[in-house]
């Protein structure tokens, strides 16, 4: 927590998400190159929550973008 001057105390790591992001999505890109052929990951949504579709769309670009197959299910709310 920041003091009265607005620094954070030394002791205070910030770890961006998308550093983290980056080391995972390596490991997964070395993963899928030792595949004969890539993933299918498939998705169903649990409800008509707006939320939830959004992270689903993500998720489903995230994965065109790194190679894996992907098929969600909208029809299943």
């Amino acid at each position: 927590m920041a003091d009265a001057s607005g620094t954070s105390p030394s002791s205070c790591k910030v770890v961006l998400a998308g550093t983290i992001a980056k080391s995972l999505l390596s490991e997964v890109q070395d993963g899928l190159g030792k595949l004969s052929k890539p993933p299918l990951l498939v998705g169903m949504l649990a409800n008509d929550d707006p939320a939830a579709k959004l992270y689903a769309d993500w998720t489903e670009r995230t994965c065109h973008e790194k190679y894996a197959q992907i098929h969600l299910d909208y029809d299943q709310c």
